[in-house]
């Protein structure tokens, strides 16, 4: 797995983007201790619903005893898993409407995040706030097909990567950018995501 190239902001190569196995379609496999797994929702499910569904599937297809997932307690704080024998085991979940994409890492965090391509109104003031310059001058000098889908594998790479480090959202400063490694991930047409392991 390498990092990912062709990113506003990103760093290293263009590479093939690393696939999730979309579920009950097809049952996901381990990759360097990595877990990734897509469900599809039906339309208005709740993003309780969405959650329970997600942890009831990954507590199946882990099939280990003794494994637990916790909820998260609030708003931007990571649910947390307990897996026997991998004491530092992380979990990352994303929702963005009718879709869930999860990330369990045996060896240590994990960020991922989703995110359906559409225009966004105030990409510029975003950008600015939250991307930082040097994407918001990627951005500003993108023509209008392509800005879309480039504001949103970058706002996934910034929120993996804020994820995997235990962070919330906050706006950009050259310090908010925590040292991850980030990869494209392979979703269904319309959406985009990135997963971040530390380095």
């Amino acid at each position: 797995m390498q990092q990912l190239g062709g990113l506003p902001g990103g760093t290293g190569t263009r590479l093939m983007p690393v696939p999730v196995c979309m579920w009950p379609q097809a049952t996901p496999r381990w990759q360097a201790g990595i877990l990734l797994l897509g469900l599809r929702h039906a339309a208005g499910t709740t993003r309780d619903a969405a959650r329970t569904r997600v942890r009831q599937v990954l507590l199946q297809l882990l099939e280990v005893p003794g494994c637990s997932i916790e909820a998260s307690a609030g708003a931007g704080q990571a649910p947390q898993i307990q897996v026997p024998g991998h004491a530092r085991a992380g979990l990352s979940i994303s929702h963005d409407g009718d879709f869930s994409v999860a990330a369990v890492h045996l060896h240590g965090p994990v960020g991922v995040d989703v995110m359906a391509v559409q225009d966004t109104a105030d990409w510029r003031g975003v950008a600015s706030d939250y991307l930082g310059p040097q994407v918001l001058a990627r951005l500003c000098a993108a023509n209008q097909a392509q800005r879309a889908r480039l504001f949103a594998r970058a706002w996934c790479e910034r929120e993996a990567r804020l994820k995997c480090a235990g962070l919330g959202l906050s706006e950009w400063s050259p310090q908010s950018q925590p040292s991850a490694r980030t990869l494209e991930l392979a979703l269904p047409a319309g959406l985009v995501g990135a997963l971040a392991l530390p380095v």
